[in-house]
Formats: C-alpha cells, structure tokens, sequence
C-alpha cells in the first residue's frame, strides 16, 4: 500500500515518519515545502497547491493530510488559511475517491467558551477563522463518507507538545515553550494563570493514533475527538520542577490567552478509546515524551 504523507516536514509529521519508520511500513510518500534534514523515506519538497505536487499525493492509496496554516497565522490572513485549511483540504477530498484519507483536524472546532463537560456530543461551535475551515472541512468529509466516496476519519488533534520554541503562527506556543524553558533552566513568565487547564497529548502518542488510523479499515464520517490529558498549568510547571528547573517562572496571565487556550474542562471521548486511540499514560508519560522529542 502507497502512503502520502502531507506536511511530513512538520513537529507532527516528523513524529509520524519515526513511528512510521519504527512499525517497518516502507513504501510511503512524504511531502512539504521543505525538509530540514534528509528524510528516510522518498521525499518531495514543493507546495501542495502545485498540480503536480498535488497530483503524486492523489495517487496514493493512503493519505495521512497534516498540512496546515496554524490558528494565529490563520486568523492573520483568512484568505491563506482559505486557501491552505479549506480549499486544499476540499480538493483532496475529491482526489481520493475510492481511498482512504486521513484528515488531521483540530479541538478549535469547539471554539472559545466550552460547556462544563466536553464530550462526543459536544456540538463545535468555532470562533476563529481556523476553527471554522477545520469544521467546514470536517462537514465536507463526513458528505463523502456518506456518499461512499472515501473512507478514513478526521480526527480532532488537542495542543501536542512539545513543538520547537516560539512555534510560528501557534497561538498556543507557550504550552511546549514552558518545557524549553524548564528543561534550560530559564526564566519564563507563563501568560495563563496557575488554575488554567488545557488538553494535551505528546507527538509520541499523536503519532501512534495518527498512523494506527492510516493502517486501519475504520471509517467514521463524524470527526473523532482524540484523547488528552486535561492538565492544570501550575500542576504541569510543578512537575517539570521535578525534571528539570523552574525556579524562575512566574505568572501574569493574558485574559485571551487564558480563555482560548487555559479553559478547557474534562474531556470525554468515548469513540476514539473505542477505536483503541490512547492519550499518555499520566503527565509524567507526557512529560518524558515530550522532553525524548
């Protein structure tokens, strides 16, 4: 089975190529803009938007689509994130007629202000320009699951750590930056408070839950929302005190920062636990996978 893997130069699509890599699966596509090292499997360097960048992923029985504008360059420019989050996304949609297509989509779907309890009935009502081309993206392909025109699943990805510091266009950058920071030893203002909770999964389990559903027969038209851990930050900082040091961090909290990416309740997700989707065992898991890369 050929496998495409978009966006495969990414935080998350170099995790997808190690645990790829690692279950002996060979004959497998990557693409992106660029790669920063000598990938280890056939690689192509160009934009997806390219017909002919375009045209060798739409050949594939499998594809894994990572590519994505994150949510604060998103909100920047909705045309690039139209283009990027939407259309392209849209297109390969109707390039995979007859395959399997994996859609990596995001909790942003939810929006800003959640009910007390999150779960598979929780209706997505986003509230950025991101949210709602993931949600309209996810709409279009439960249509095509219906229809029996593609199979696969789009799965909702919680905040994955840790990315490389000060993650371009991540409004969510300071949950992995916080791990740079106590993993250097340095100084660091955390801009939610101590209270603040967020959804988190390390790349090492996203990328297990990615490639388990690439490899799987299962299709759900319905997004799935994937398992995290529901962390509280003062909890996480104390934690990394433990690894390494954070005797420099302190808090001032940014009220928007707060309520977009510190407020997130108990999370429940049935349906992907039932699939066999696991989140990291505890916070100490997360924490060493995200410090092992």
């Amino acid at each position: 089975m050929r496998i495409a893997v978009t966006g495969a130069g990414g935080f998350v699509g170099r995790a997808v190529v190690r645990e790829l890599a690692a279950r002996g699966v060979s004959d497998v596509l990557l693409v992106d803009r660029a790669f920063a090292a000598r990938p280890s499997f056939e690689a192509l360097a160009g934009d997806l938007a390219d017909p002919t960048v375009f045209a060798r992923v739409g050949q594939a029985d499998a594809v894994l689509h990572l590519a994505a504008l994150p949510g604060a360059a998103a909100e920047v420019d909705p045309a690039a994130s139209r283009a990027i989050n939407l259309d392209l996304p849209l297109s390969l949609i109707e390039a995979m007629a007859g395959r399997r297509l994996v859609l990596a989509s995001s909790i942003a779907v939810f929006g800003g202000v959640l009910p007390r309890h999150v779960n598979d009935e929780t209706v997505p009502v986003p509230a950025s320009v991101y949210g709602t081309h993931k949600r309209m993206v996810e709409l279009a392909f439960a249509d095509a699951v219906r229809r029996g025109t593609v199979s696969g699943m789009a799965l909702r990805l919680p905040g994955i750590v840790a990315r490389p510091r000060g993650a371009g266009g991540f409004g969510s950058a300071f949950l992995s930056d916080i791990f740079h920071a106590a993993r250097a030893g340095e100084p660091y203002v955390v801009p939610v408070a101590p209270e603040a909770t967020s959804w988190l999964l390390s790349a090492r389990a996203v990328a297990r839950i990615l490639v388990d559903a690439l490899l799987s027969d299962a299709t759900d038209g319905e997004a799935i929302t994937l398992p995290a851990l529901n962390i509280r930050i003062g909890t996480l900082v104390e934690a990394l005190g433990e690894v390494g040091d954070t005797s420099g961090f302190t808090y001032a909290e940014d009220a928007r920062r707060r309520a977009v990416f510190g407020s997130y309740p108990p999370l429940s997700t049935s349906r992907a636990e039932a699939l066999g989707f696991r989140a990291d065992a505890d916070l100490d898991a997360l924490i060493a996978a995200a410090f092992d890369g």
